[in-house]
């Protein structure tokens, strides 16, 4: 049965206009996939709080698991039971506003968590090779400015750092749909985002 991991970044709960498109985005997913499941982490919720990486978490992700301590197996284990989360996944869903030009501090903290080699990637022969099990991933994106035409073009640095990583998983899919304009005319930017939402269906 095909499964989604869904992952919520923006802090603005029920405002959230990138939740908003989360919502219309995943009703006319369950329509299409009716028997798909569903694995929704909230990352700006308290309990679901990322640290940042620590100089323990670095030394014992790069050592052999046969190897680690057990103080090392610990230091890891929240970034296991998130990559695990993620490899159980067909598909990654995000939800995230563009923060700053870039990624949300919880989206961040969840890439770091879960880019581990020999899990999620590997170098062979000197070539990266992505280990994701996932073959598709959508973004839904939601900013104040617009970046997809316009002189603010050039700052759009999210959305090519979220492909890259893609590629860097191995995920070969990249669906990104946008709200944007939100801080001139965030009905519109709304109503535009339905439509690309509508289309990708």
């Amino acid at each position: 049965m095909a499964h989604a991991l869904v992952l919520i970044c923006s802090p603005n709960g029920a405002s959230s206009v990138s939740r908003k498109m989360l919502d219309s985005y995943l009703n006319r997913r369950k329509a299409k996939f009716p028997n798909e499941t569903l694995t929704v982490r909230d990352l700006t919720l308290p309990e679901n709080a990322l640290p940042s990486l620590s100089g323990a978490f670095i030394t014992a992700m790069f050592l052999a698991p046969e190897t680690r301590t057990a103080e090392q197996v610990r230091d890891l284990e929240l970034s296991d039971r998130l990559t695990t989360e993620f490899q159980s996944a067909d598909t990654l869903i995000v939800a995230t506003p563009i923060h700053n030009y870039t990624v949300p501090i919880p989206l961040k903290a969840w890439i770091d968590h879960v880019a581990r080699p020999g899990v999620t990637f590997t170098y062979e022969g000197g070539v990266r090779r992505g280990l994701a099990r996932a073959r598709s991933a959508v973004f839904l994106l939601s900013s104040g400015g617009i970046y997809t035409s316009g002189p603010q073009a050039v700052e759009d640095f999210l959305a090519p750092y979220l492909r890259h990583m893609m590629v860097f998983f191995g995920i070969p899919d990249v669906t990104v749909l946008r709200a944007e304009g939100v801080a001139w005319d965030a009905p519109s930017a709304m109503a535009l985002a339905e439509a690309q939402i509508a289309a990708a269906f």
